[in-house]
């Protein structure tokens, strides 16, 4: 590593430092502009309840600044790509790509194009998060993603969900449940 290198290194660990000890500052403050704005609630002086929750405001939008919120994942997605790991896992970064462009394609919104590259199905997010908006996404992967991804994508690949793993077992809800819960015990499932 050069000098350069270091100093960059060491002012970023600074930086790093500095935003985590503004957050334990933040926390501090916040608790106590909170405690004065519900005392001032409770002794009925709106003025001062006012000021101490502009505050509050006002450390809830720099907390933000230093940790944005976190997206949250749509369980249905969560879920789809649980159950389709394998074929993820088997085709790797093409996979990858297949999913987005498949995804890229139902986003898109409808031409007079013929050309996939140009047109698309016009579904919300809200849609394809669907149960029939994920099985149209698995039915383009099965068509097109050999054409179009060179990868092979079959939907009897799924892994099971615990219902179905249940019934495959031949076990009643309650034997299953025992049975699985020993077999994570013992590290042997997830």
């Amino acid at each position: 590593m050069s000098y350069a290198e270091d100093i960059a290194k060491w002012r970023q660990q600074r930086a790093q430092a500095q935003i985590v000890d503004r957050c334990n500052q933040i926390r501090q403050e916040y608790g106590q502009a909170q405690r004065e704005r519900d005392q001032a609630i409770a002794d009925n002086d709106m003025e001062t309840a006012e000021f101490r929750d502009q505050d509050c405001q006002q450390l809830e939008q720099e907390w933000a600044q230093y940790n944005p919120p976190q997206q949250q994942v749509h369980p249905e997605w969560q879920n789809w790509l649980r159950r389709n790991s394998n074929f993820i896992e088997r085709e790797g970064q093409r996979g990858v790509n297949a999913v987005t462009g498949a995804l890229a394609y139902m986003q898109r919104r409808r031409t007079t194009s013929n050309n996939p590259a140009h047109t698309g199905l016009g579904m919300t997010p809200q849609q394809i998060f669907s149960k029939q908006g994920l099985d149209k996404l698995e039915d383009l992967l099965e068509l097109h993603g050999p054409q179009f991804y060179g990868v092979r994508f079959d939907k009897d690949e799924k892994a099971l969900t615990p219902d179905e793993a249940r019934d495959a077992s031949g076990l009643d809800t309650k034997s299953y449940n025992a049975a699985y819960y020993q077999l994570r015990a013992q590290g042997r499932v997830k």
